[in-house]
């Protein structure tokens, strides 16, 4: 079956995912405004009453969300700046028919992310500076390295769910997001440029990666490199 999702672009798309995660956040009563000077983020200014906060709006197709992680580990890119985080997320992978979006206090994300860190550094893992690391939405299994960190779709039941055909036929985008430019440096959808120098750190990375689509350990798997004429 066709993912309408994918049919649309990665640009279309993820305008229409971040139109969603903005419509939510404001029916819980928060007034948003993108911040300006920030690059190619979406970080919005969040007020609700007396109460000011900083919100991140990160979307996912596979469920999984990222921050990249700076001075080995000791702060967080971007995370660390704010005191809300909202995701927005398909509803199936494969074939998603909704968008499912998130509200995430930022310091509950935060310990997410850490623990998910120390499990990869204990395992041996590669985690480098400033490039992307994953956390799962879903329940997950705390004995695979990859995906400690999860739950906090659990944890943090959905504030909105709106189909696609109802974000297709009018959800009215938002001023702020026809201003986000699709690929961004630090966006939970494009990793942050950093280049691989060796061999073994393109395995290493393509090992991460499969870890996170597969749900497998990075230490069961296993790649073979052949090269020739």
């Amino acid at each position: 079956m066709a993912n309408r999702l994918k049919e649309m672009g990665e640009g279309a798309g993820r305008r229409m995912m971040v139109n969603a995660a903005i419509k939510a956040v404001e029916q819980q009563g928060y007034a948003l405004k993108r911040q300006p000077g920030r690059g190619l983020t979406a970080v919005y200014d969040a007020v609700k009453g007396s109460t000011k906060s900083v919100l991140s709006i990160r979307t996912t197709r596979d469920r999984w969300f990222a921050f990249p992680s700076l001075q080995n580990g000791k702060s967080w890119k971007t995370l660390d700046n704010c005191n809300l985080v909202t995701v927005a997320a398909v509803d199936s992978i494969d074939n998603p028919q909704a968008v499912n979006v998130y509200l995430f206090p930022a310091e509950e994300v935060r310990k997410r992310f850490d623990a998910s860190y120390a499990a990869r550094i204990n395992a041996g893992h590669n985690v480098k500076n400033d490039w992307g690391m994953w956390v799962m939405l879903d329940k997950g299994d705390d004995s695979v390295t990859s995906q400690v960190g999860h739950s906090l779709a659990v944890d943090y039941p959905a504030i909105a769910t709106f189909t696609l055909d109802e974000l297709e036929a009018g959800i009215e985008a938002a001023p702020e997001a026809e201003t986000i430019v699709e690929s961004s440096a630090d966006d939970e959808e494009t990793e942050p440029a950093i280049a691989l120098n060796t061999v073994a750190e393109v395995l290493a990375f393509a090992q991460e990666r499969i870890a996170v689509l597969t749900g497998m350990p990075v230490e069961g798997i296993k790649l073979d490199l052949k090269m020739g004429v």
